[in-house]
């Protein structure tokens, strides 16, 4: 069964800005939109075998405020999308989508830290590209790719482009959110710019 992500929003481009960095940092995972909670509630609670297999449901903040009870109710987690960073006045792990892309990146590594132990089953990628992807996600550049694994630089390119056309995603924060999701790294090894 498909692993989904549920994004409850009524503002329809916050929920497809959210579906978008999703996708790009989870390429393998249904996304499902809905407008309301009741559009929501109606998938959870089917019963004709066409249920989604949620793993997390993002929800506005003003509907879990309504619906507490309800969210908290279910079977896997579920997580804030607060539209006023100094209103966060939710019992829901929360993500402020007024923030910029690269902030919103990191609020996901972090609420993933702090919820997820590491796995490392993913046989989509090699060995080495495995091992190119972890040196991307610590920040590192090519050149520094190539000496610490004793390869050429254009071997590192190779694994860049095969890793990039495997997983779908082109961004280096994305495929870092891909590498702490997937256990490669912890969010601790990322090398932090100043």
């Amino acid at each position: 069964m498909q692993s989904t992500i549920g994004i409850v929003e009524p503002r329809y481009v916050t929920a497809v800005g959210m579906r978008t960095l999703l996708e790009a940092m989870l390429p393998h995972t249904d996304m499902v939109l809905y407008g309301s909670v009741e559009q929501c509630r109606q998938d959870i609670e089917r019963t004709d075998g066409g249920r989604p297999y949620f793993v997390h449901l993002f929800v506005a903040d003003s509907l879990l405020l309504l619906h507490a009870d309800y969210f908290r109710s279910l079977p896997f987690t579920v997580f804030a999308l607060c539209h006023q960073s100094e209103n966060r006045q939710t019992l829901f792990p929360a993500i402020d989508v007024t923030a910029g892309e690269q902030s919103v990146y990191e609020q996901l590594l972090h609420l993933h830290a702090q919820g997820h132990a590491n796995t490392t089953d993913n046989p989509i990628l090699s060995t080495r590209e495995i091992e190119v992807l972890k040196c991307v996600a610590k920040g590192m550049i090519n050149k520094e790719i190539a000496d610490s694994l004793c390869i050429s630089l254009n071997t590192v390119l190779t694994h860049r482009q095969h890793i990039t056309k495997k997983l779908g995603i082109q961004s280096v924060p994305a495929l870092t959110l891909y590498a702490v999701l997937n256990g490669y790294i912890l969010p601790s090894d990322i090398y932090k710019m100043s």
